[in-house]
């Protein structure tokens, strides 16, 4: 069983053994949630409140004055915290001895699941305000009351409360998912811009121009199929998303790259400051302070792609970024003065 512990939780879990590998922990609690759980504490009456919930369930524990001797006994008391919260659900005894035997002993390590936290910091804010009885050291009470509590993601998947999906999760064959490490994402590159960046389009004819920008564009299109699929696989974005940044990327790399600064997207490190501050803005009758910074998170994970893709270096990336932040900023104050009926110029 792994615990995600929040930085300011740490020393109130300092007698449990950590996780040695904590990438491993991170993917063990992603693919195995019924055994993960996440853990903050808060302060009632100068006692320490330790706030845990299962990573699937959003199953509640609440653990009252944990003081200097009791931390020595979380072992103990947390095991004995789940048995009381998985009765409070309805699960049986032979179900509950099931999970504990099968979760193991526990291991912390840090925070990997926002969602989580997410609900943990929501029940950290109501009980503040709660007269909390601190005599108890595990609070069936606040449990059972937080069992039935609605949390957004659980409706989205079709339970009404932690307990509803407790009871779904138990209902299945338990066991671990052993995590499987498999070997680094190596990026294929079918792209080639170095012939693009030598050469010197100023005396083309029309049609050598044509030329030049028809595989120009061809040579764009391969790296966004690269970017597209190392987004998708690596990054865990959706297609949907992966869509949305390929059109930002389309308008940068085909027509402001090629045709008015004529460069490509490994030799200038300005070239993404100077689109969003003035071309994006000005060209793009639909822009707007939000699709700027949307195009500007485009265009800093194109940049770190081509960083891993070895196209270009640290520092060369963290001058795009910052040219990028810049840029982004210029551009919403030239939106914000226009739609106030300044001009520009």
């Amino acid at each position: 069983m792994i615990i995600g512990v929040t930085k300011k939780a740490q020393s109130l879990f300092s007698n449990l053994p950590p996780i040695k590998d904590k990438e491993y922990g991170k993917q063990f609690a992603q693919i195995n949630p019924l055994f993960s759980w996440h853990a903050n504490y808060i302060n009632v009456n100068r006692k320490k409140v330790i706030i845990l919930l299962n990573d699937l369930t959003y199953t509640p524990i609440i653990l009252q004055d944990i003081n200097a001797q009791k931390k020595k006994q979380l072992s103990e008391i947390i095991p004995e915290a789940i048995r009381i919260a998985f009765e409070i659900a309805g699960i049986s005894n032979e179900k509950i001895d099931e999970y504990l035997e099968i979760a193991g002993d526990i291991q912390v390590t840090d925070t990997s699941n926002r969602s989580v936290l997410g609900s943990i910091n929501l029940v950290v804010e109501e009980l503040s305000d709660f007269r909390l009885n601190i005599n108890q050291t595990i609070n069936s009470e606040i449990m059972a009351f937080y069992s039935d509590y609605i949390h957004m993601k659980l409706i989205k998947t079709g339970y009404g409360s932690s307990a509803e999906a407790l009871q779904d999760a138990l209902n299945k064959p338990l066991k671990v998912v052993e995590f499987v490490e498999t070997e680094p994402y190596s990026i294929e590159k079918t792209w080639d811009y170095s012939a693009f960046t030598q050469v010197d389009t100023s005396n083309f004819s029309a049609d050598q121009w044509e030329t030049h920008i028809e595989a120009s564009i061809k040579n764009n299109e391969k790296l966004l199929a690269a970017f597209k699929e190392y987004t998708i696989a690596v990054k865990g974005l959706s297609e949907k998303t992966v869509k949305r940044h390929l059109e930002n990327l389309y308008y940068y790399l085909d027509i402001y790259l090629i045709e008015y600064e004529q460069a490509t997207p490994v030799n200038s490190t300005e070239a993404a400051g100077n689109f969003l501050s003035s071309f994006f803005v000005e060209k793009n009758l639909a822009s707007s302070s939000a699709s700027l910074k949307q195009c500007g998170s485009s265009l800093k994970k194109l940049y770190q792609f081509l960083y891993e893709a070895g196209e270009i270096s640290k520092n060369n990336l963290a001058e795009v970024n910052e040219s990028i932040k810049v840029g982004v900023q210029e551009g919403v104050e030239y939106l914000g003065y226009t739609e106030d009926g300044g001009s520009w110029f």
